[in-house]
């Protein structure tokens, strides 16, 4: 035993370890996307019985979900294998596919709940979801002959294969920030035009000459806004459910780059979390999907009322049906949520 080990210099002992420590954590990633399958199998196979089981947003949350899952597995086939080029080329094809069509789910909800009605911001947040494509293709580049060796002295080959959690990592965060930016506008407007939560803001101080809301009025709303605790279950839901899957993903994102671009561990450890961070992203996106899809965000209804009433708060001239549609929607919320 003791010779063997002597056979074994220290960065070999440390290669074998990384290795063990990979299969663990590739069977975990494999495990996760079962099971994340098997507890919604109810809820896909109700995805499946609506009307729009054809179109485009619910055939790519499946096939997304189905690449994942075999990416997972032809990466612990591949590392049993110690490393086959073809088990390592289909690894690298499904994650790139798995990942583009991920990216696209959050396009469309961007698209959904900020977008509404907006060519300008729809083409922004496609030519994004473009970028995050062309930077998740830097994955590709480690297809060839030496598809199977690692180069973990080189520098280039770690600014590379950090490029595509990069693009996700920005992606992500805009689509975080664009919908938190949406969502904060228009609890704003349900705050100033709700009498109870405008009350509330107002105690502070008095308006100001003209009617118009004063300085300290417009903190103290915004402070509400922030909050969220004041708001209509509608907003607050999207707001603790979707937004908090995002900021899953966008810490996953961080956290995997931060190991990628640390050179002060034993290089086969950096990559450790890439597999784990495209399941991840996944989950999350199919989370966000089967919400809305199914009814239980109605992140639609609150785009088509965010998109026909102008954010004229700032300036206090929210006209009068503009207020009533908003009263009528937070009684129709506060009728749900009381059954008596």
């Amino acid at each position: 035993m003791s010779s063997s080990s002597q056979l074994l210099s220290g960065e070999d002992l440390a290669t074998i370890r990384s290795l063990v420590v990979f299969s663990y954590v590739m069977q975990m990633t494999a495990m996760i996307m079962i099971w994340d399958i098997v507890i919604h199998i109810a809820d896909d196979v109700e995805l499946l019985s609506l009307p729009g089981r054809c179109q485009p947003p619910t055939i790519i949350h499946f096939l997304s979900r189905l690449l994942s899952l075999v990416y997972s597995c032809v990466v612990i086939a591949d590392n049993a294998s110690i490393c086959k080029p073809s088990l390592t080329l289909a690894a690298i094809a499904t994650n790139f596919i798995a990942i583009v069509l991920t990216q696209f789910q959050f396009f469309i909800r961007v698209k959904v709940i900020y977008c509404e009605g907006s060519q300008l911001k729809t083409g922004f947040f496609l030519v994004l979801w473009l970028l995050a494509s062309g930077g998740a293709s830097f994955t590709v580049d480690f297809v060839g002959p030496s598809i199977c060796m690692m180069h973990p002295t080189d520098t280039g080959f770690w600014i590379r294969m950090s490029f595509p959690v990069i693009a996700i990592f920005v992606y992500d965060s805009c689509v975080f920030l664009a919908i938190s930016r949406r969502i904060y506008n228009l609890s704003l407007l349900f705050i100033h035009a709700n009498p109870r939560l405008n009350h509330s803001a107002t105690e502070c101080g008095s308006a100001s000459e003209g009617g118009r809301p004063s300085l300290m009025q417009n903190f103290k709303a915004r402070v509400l806004a922030l909050a969220g605790r004041e708001l209509p279950s509608l907003t607050r839901a999207i707001l603790q459910d979707g937004q908090f899957y995002y900021l899953i993903s966008i810490t996953t994102s961080a956290t995997t780059l931060a190991l990628l671009l640390n050179t002060s561990i034993f290089p086969r450890y950096r990559p450790l979390l890439v597999s784990l961070h495209s399941v991840i992203l996944n989950v999350t996106a199919g989370h966000v999907f089967r919400e809305v899809r199914l009814g239980r965000m109605r992140e639609r209804e609150l785009s088509a009322v965010a998109f026909t009433l102008p954010l004229a708060f700032a300036q206090s001239e929210i006209p009068v049906g503009e207020t009533l549609s908003l009263h009528s929607i937070h009684r129709d919320e506060e009728a749900d949520e009381d059954p008596s």
